[in-house]
């Protein structure tokens, strides 16, 4: 077997790998990046995500990514020179009832705490007026007009792309078997194409992350999602521009350019084939879209065109382990993103670019992998082991 040596090697070529990948190589770092199958491709979130680009709704701990992430969303497309697909059309929370629409109010003054000052609390008729169409039960939204939506594969491959054009290798269709230690120190990967010795090993390997981690006696307390979407036949017209969600449901809806309409929300399918396949359920499928047609009903004029899942690693607190792990040098996780990876990921990029050159990035602190240790091995085990219908996920 040969021994390659890199300066650092990053395992995943996800949305958020190859970000990553692509800030360290334009910082002119040598990048070798490990690619167990091709970039974006099926059954992986970066594959199948919903594509959201929000700020509202994030976790307190994810906050600060966040603002960076939505203000360089804007400019991505010049930056990466590619189209992503990108539009900037807004992110709307509706309320069904009254007591929805109360809860709006403590939530539009949370965002404001988070520093999202822009998110505004909107009553019956301006909700309506921004998307008429909606079902007449709902009575108020929050909005959040910096948000928006891309294409998760588009992007990861443009992040791919750029990073090889400032000089980072892709490995794609080569599986990664472990990692390599002496001592407390990770020292590189095993891999099909032989032994990668490297001085800092990123794990950014989605939900396949748990495998490589128990190589170096990690238990990651992280479980496999198969989240679904389903993608509708053309509207003749564009009449949804925001990406909106309800309190009370499952769902993320938005409308792409051709007119179809694109559904998520958490509805789950199965993972199988030891996560190399998914397989759908039919209970989703219809729930999803039903879901959808009650609160959009011009979804309902449309036929459901097509339907699929991407293995996503949900976290067991929700927020993903970005940083390096206590006990163990020269390891990086970035994994565990729990449905919020693609919206992050320009500002996960820089973050763990910045942490490996020795920059303070106080927006990960919070995020931090060093919170693994607090959580029980049985209660680790019970979140992996459990089984549910459906998790808010973009």
């Amino acid at each position: 077997m040969s021994i390659t040596t890199t300066e650092i090697v990053i395992i995943g070529s996800g949305v958020v790998g190859s970000s990553i990948a692509y800030h360290l190589a334009h910082q002119g770092r040598q990048i070798l990046v490990v690619e167990r199958s091709k970039v974006a491709s099926k059954p992986t979130a970066s594959w199948a995500s919903a594509g959201g680009v929000r700020r509202q709704g994030r976790h307190p701990a994810e906050a600060q990514l966040a603002i960076e992430a939505i203000a360089r969303w804007s400019t991505l497309e010049q930056e990466l020179a590619a189209d992503l697909h990108y539009r900037r059309g807004g992110n709307l929370l509706l309320a069904e009832n009254d007591a929805e629409a109360e809860l709006l109010v403590t939530f539009v003054q949370h965002q404001h705490e988070l520093g999202f000052t822009d998110v505004e609390l909107l009553d019956r008729q301006q909700v309506h007026d921004l998307v008429p169409g909606l079902h007449e039960r709902v009575l108020a939204g929050s909005y959040s007009p910096a948000d928006g939506q891309a294409d998760p594969p588009r992007t990861t491959r443009a992040f791919a792309a750029a990073a090889q054009q400032h000089g980072a290798i892709y490995w794609e269709e080569t599986l990664c078997s472990g990692l390599l230690t002496q001592g407390q120190r990770v020292t590189g990967a095993q891999t099909e194409r032989g032994t990668v010795q490297a001085e800092q090993i990123v794990l950014a390997a989605g939900t396949w992350s748990d495998e490589l981690a128990a190589t170096v006696g990690i238990r990651l307390p992280i479980r496999t999602r198969a989240l679904q979407m389903v993608l509708s036949t053309p509207a003749s017209s564009n009449t949804l521009p925001p990406v909106i969600s309800a309190i009370g449901r499952s769902l993320s809806l938005k409308q792409l350019s051709d007119g179809a309409f694109f559904l998520g929300g958490g509805w789950l399918g199965d993972s199988v084939s030891n996560r190399s396949d998914y397989q759908l359920r039919s209970a989703s499928i219809e729930g999803n879209w039903k879901t959808a047609c009650d609160i959009f009903p011009q979804v309902g004029r449309q036929q459901i065109a097509s339907a699929w899942c991407g293995l996503e690693a949900q976290s067991i607190d929700n927020i993903p382990f970005i940083g390096p792990i206590a006990g163990i040098d020269n390891l990086t996780l970035a994994l565990g993103f729990s449905g919020h990876g693609f919206a992050l990921a320009p500002a996960i990029g820089r973050s763990i670019a910045d942490q490996l050159a020795g920059k303070p990035t106080p927006e990960l602190d919070r995020l931090s992998p060093s919170r693994i240790a607090t959580f029980q091995p049985q209660q680790v085990e019970a979140f992996i082991a459990e089984a549910t219908a459906t998790d808010h996920l973009e």
